[in-house]
């Protein structure tokens, strides 16, 4: 009996020694929001189950316990419930988390303050410190790292799909009225909305983003077809890839692939993406990339 209770002790404890074992996720999302389509790219990846709470956009109420406004929110449990707020935080932290054993969760996220600042247009918002920064000793970062440019090159690319890419799917999925009703159709589908409002979204929403996505256009000094915007993006981001490797990471995708396929594949089903396949050589790399998160799903 005592050699029994000590293997099942043993066994216990290997349990709760596996990464991700005693995490419980729930992530709380817009199905079609780039940056919540980011997280689950990660999450998958890395074969975390979760549990997902798709928020009423309009209403908001799913995320009423939350001074934080936005999504993605990912609650996460590993022995006390803990909120974490913007993707890349989400993303920085919980990868911390799993690689290096040392710290609880709730320590890897306090290496992410949040600061307030102000925008150009007067708007207070938060900005995470070190949010592409895993925190990692120096024997871990040897381990994941294993030459400084790979590390460096992982955190240009994550803050580029961040602060460039994501910025281009907007104008392009409602490049015209036409398009913005298809996109809007697809949110309505997707997304968690009432009858009558989600009949209101749709129409309004979609006038509404033409519109909006002609400001986003003259902010982010794009050109006069947006297209062409995505196509050089992500050229740029293919040609970054180079011929020698299946993916950023190498044999494995990195962060950076994790991000930028998260971004680029909300717009699936929509005109902007097929045109995208047809006129990039992003293809071969974004078909890898699906296998290889399947496969980790399954």
């Amino acid at each position: 009996g005592l050699y029994l209770a000590a293997r099942q002790r043993l066994r216990e404890h290997s349990a709760a020694e596996l990464p991700g074992g005693r995490l419980q996720l729930t992530l709380y999302q817009y199905k079609t929001c780039p940056f919540c389509s980011k997280v689950r790219a990660f999450l998958d990846y890395h074969g975390l189950p979760y549990e997902i709470v798709e928020v009423n956009p309009i209403m908001r109420k799913e995320i009423k316990f939350s001074s934080y406004r936005k999504v993605p929110i990912l609650l996460a449990n590993a022995g006390s419930p803990l909120q974490l707020n913007d993707s890349s935080v989400i993303i920085s932290a919980i990868k911390t988390y799993l690689i290096s054993k040392r710290n609880s969760l709730e320590e890897i996220v306090s290496f992410y303050p949040p600061m307030k600042t102000v925008t150009e247009q007067g708007k207070e918002v938060f900005e995470y410190g070190n949010k592409y920064w895993l925190m990692l000793d120096e024997k871990e970062t040897k381990r994941v790292y294993p030459v400084k440019e790979v590390r460096v090159e992982e955190m240009k690319w994550r803050k580029w799909a961040d602060d460039w890419l994501v910025h281009l799917i907007s104008p392009n999925v409602y490049r015209t009225p036409r398009e913005a009703l298809a996109s809007f159709d697809y949110i309505v589908r997707e997304g968690k909305f009432g009858t009558v409002e989600g009949f209101f979204a749709k129409y309004m929403g979609a006038v509404a983003m033409f519109f909006v996505s002609k400001r986003l256009k003259k902010r982010h000094h794009l050109q006069d077809n947006v297209r062409e915007d995505l196509y050089e993006a992500v050229n740029k981001w293919v040609k970054a890839i180079g011929k020698h490797r299946l993916f950023m990471g190498g044999n494995q995708p990195n962060l950076a692939d994790l991000a930028v396929y998260g971004v680029l594949r909300v717009m699936e089903g929509l005109e902007a993406f097929d045109d995208m396949m047809v006129h990039t050589k992003i293809q071969p790399w974004y078909q890898r990339m699906e296998e290889v998160i399947q496969k980790a799903e399954a």
